[in-house]
């Protein structure tokens, strides 16, 4: 009887392990997503050196029959996107996609951790602490298709200058490619 508690002790203990461990493999796999969007940025600002600490939370939703037709609006950008125009995007998309794109409602990562092998001369700041007038960029959540594929939105502000871009990049083994960009918005 007293051996119990030791067990559950043990099971939260590896548990909680497994969680830490997926956190920072899902942190790297995130530095090697914005590592070909950040260099394909720096294009058009030489200043870039920083990022926001925290993600935007992207979800996909389905659209009405009046957005599809045109007779309403979409919502704005930025926090969520269509799924129709995802799997457009990808052109090559499967049934599965549409599946896996739908089951991510929550990405459980809320910040970004700068992986310095990785993503060199960045620097992370607060959201809270920016100044829209500093060159920085903002990163949503990424949404993962069914194979090597991920979609990404990036907001990039320059001293009151902001646009947003939609990027669809591959997995090429240990890199991530872009093969795909939009814009989203400009202001």
């Amino acid at each position: 009887m007293k051996s119990k508690p030791y067990k559950i002790i043990y099971f939260f203990t590896i548990l909680l392990s497994y969680c830490k461990n997926s956190n920072i493999e899902e942190n790297v796999k995130l530095n090697q997503i914005i590592s070909p969007i950040v260099d394909n940025e720096r294009r058009f600002s030489t200043s870039l050196v920083y990022i926001t600490d925290s993600l935007k939370q992207l979800k996909v939703y389905v659209p009405t029959k009046d957005e599809i037709e045109q007779r309403i609006p979409p919502p704005p950008p930025g926090k969520t996107t269509n799924i129709i125009h995802l799997l457009e995007f990808k052109k090559n998309y499967t049934k599965k996609d549409s599946l896996e794109l739908l089951k991510q409602a929550e990405y459980y990562l809320k910040t970004i951790k700068l992986d310095s092998k990785i993503n060199k001369n960045l620097k992370v700041i607060s959201s809270k602490l920016i100044d829209n007038r500093e060159t920085h960029l903002s990163f949503s959540t990424p949404l993962y298709f069914s194979d090597d594929f991920v979609y990404i939105e990036v907001g990039f502000y320059d001293h009151g200058f902001s646009r947003g871009t939609g990027y669809l990049l591959k997995n090429e083994g240990n890199s991530w490619k872009i093969v795909d960009q939009r814009p989203l918005w400009i202001s």
